[in-house]
């Protein structure tokens, strides 16, 4: 058969990842639990009165998304030019009818079937009305999974969209295939991107306790306060791909996290929801291996993180503090494994400091929005009416830690620890500097959107490591 005869044979495109890179019901449980957590607990009443119910249930409780899916470009592309050769495209999907309208201005569809409330159309279903529709081998179907193998059973030809080139390669000896479209587009810079692993260096405050109260005669505490590292930086990363799947539909609408990994659809919700758990399993189970109160604090971390995704980072100024927070439980991880002793000095400049970086962070973000025209943050609590006020907060807090860098600095416990003190001032002169200096850059929209990755890839930021690595070193940390 032709081309000119092909335009006479209805095109059937599924939609859940074949038309777009993601899941209409994996994304509508993760709204769920983003926008209606209290109703997490009825998903297994409506499912045990089947898939249609569920679907419908979540249809009518949450509000409709912010951005649409990522769309397979690819196959786009190729349904445009044969919906310009004057053929016929239909959607049928296994996606609620209520469910669609974010998809139904993504391409001109000359007819859209989906589930209703009794009927949950896949597999059989599916081959079943378009048998009835078109008759047999009446229509060409386009799909991705194993549950469209009952269409294609039935199909003239078949159109393949998998992640798995051999996949598409077993199939073809059994259909007649078309076309095949592989959407297998990630590799593993897509994942070092995604477990955020620069944002290890995080972490690092670990051995902020064994550092300040010289403990320099344990070096065997070396390795545990490693294995504690790696147990926060796997629980680290697990949670922020459990972020980034909470926060698909807003960070979709950002200009730069558009790209990340769950949002661009580049890989399915499933496997980034089996690699968040893999991690924090991994990281949990070396914690408490490791030490039993450190494990409970990575425990709270994990509790203290979901309820930042869920609910604190909505709320102005307290998704800062959560953040501050957060970094002050690395210290405290610090602590228990290296059973120091270290004074409130250490927690008021921790805490102040970090506070400041969060505040950076969140200014950046109102920057960017008011930038683009737009009066609110999406998902987030603030408006670009804030921005004085979040700075403000952000150069006191930073000015304040520096202030407490100082009296530590003059403090009985230094006079301890150091044989000349005095050079300790350098410290706070070079920190003092760098925060203003961060500020500069904020206000100046010079900033990247996480002054941590600005950080480890700034030269200044180096050079005045440097000159505060030699004035500790000046102090005479090291008993004569």
């Amino acid at each position: 058969m032709n081309q000119s005869e092909d335009t006479g044979v209805p095109l059937c495109v599924d939609l859940d990842g074949t038309f777009i890179r993601s899941d209409m019901l994996y994304e509508g449980l993760l709204r769920l639990l983003r926008h209606r957590p209290l109703l997490v607990g009825k998903v297994p009443l409506w499912l045990a009165e089947g898939k249609p119910r569920l679907k419908s249930q979540l249809t009518k409780v949450l509000p409709p998304p912010v951005t649409p899916p990522p769309v397979n470009t690819e196959l786009e592309s190729w349904l445009r030019e044969e919906k310009a050769r004057g053929r016929k495209i239909l959607l049928v999907t296994a996606s609620h009818k209520d469910s669609l309208g974010v998809i139904e201005d993504l391409f001109p569809f000359d007819e859209i079937i989906a589930s209703d409330d009794e009927t949950n159309l896949k597999g059989f279903a599916k081959a079943r009305l378009l048998v009835e529709r078109f008759g047999e081998k009446g229509f060409d179907y386009a799909g991705d999974s194993s549950a469209d193998e009952a269409v294609w059973n039935h199909s003239r030809k078949a159109i393949l969209v998998f992640h798995s080139e051999a996949k598409m390669e077993q199939l073809s000896q059994k259909y007649d295939v078309a076309r095949t479209f592989c959407t297998n587009q990630t590799n593993w810079k897509d994942w070092f991107k995604a477990l955020r692993v620069h944002q290890w260096a995080k972490n690092l405050l670990i051995a902020l306790p064994f550092l300040a109260g010289h403990h320099f005669h344990t070096i065997w505490q070396l390795a545990g306060l490693f294995a504690a590292f790696l147990a926060m930086s796997l629980c680290a990363s697990g949670t922020y791909l459990w972020n980034d799947l909470l926060d698909l539909e807003f960070d979709r609408a950002h200009p730069r996290k558009r790209h990340r990994l769950a949002a661009s659809g580049r890989t399915s919700i499933e496997r980034i929801a089996m690699a968040s758990i893999a991690l924090v399993g991994g990281g949990l189970l070396g914690a408490f291996f490791l030490n039993f109160n450190f494990g409970l604090l990575l425990v709270g971390y994990i509790i203290t993180t979901l309820s930042y995704s869920l609910y604190f980072k909505r709320v102005a100024l307290a998704d800062i503090f959560v953040l501050a927070f957060l970094y002050l439980s690395r210290v405290i991880g610090g602590i228990i494994i290296s059973e120091a002793v270290v004074s409130f000095w250490l927690f008021a400049f921790t805490f102040l400091l970090f506070l400041s970086l969060a505040a950076a962070k969140r200014l950046v973000e109102l920057q960017l929005t008011s930038n683009k025209g737009d009066d609110n943050i999406q998902g987030r609590g603030y408006q670009t009416a804030d921005l004085p006020a979040i700075s403000g907060i952000g150069i006191a807090t930073g000015v304040s830690s520096c202030i407490v860098l100082g009296l530590y600095s003059n403090s009985p416990q230094v006079a301890e620890l150091y044989q000349r003190p005095e050079w300790l001032w350098g410290i706070c002169v070079v920190a003092l500097y760098w925060i203003s200096r961060i500020w500069f850059l904020t206000h100046r929209s010079l900033m990247h959107d996480d002054p941590l990755v600005f950080a480890l890839k700034d030269r200044g930021t180096w050079l005045l490591a440097l000159a505060g690595l030699c004035c500790v070193l000046l102090a005479q940390p090291f008993p004569s």
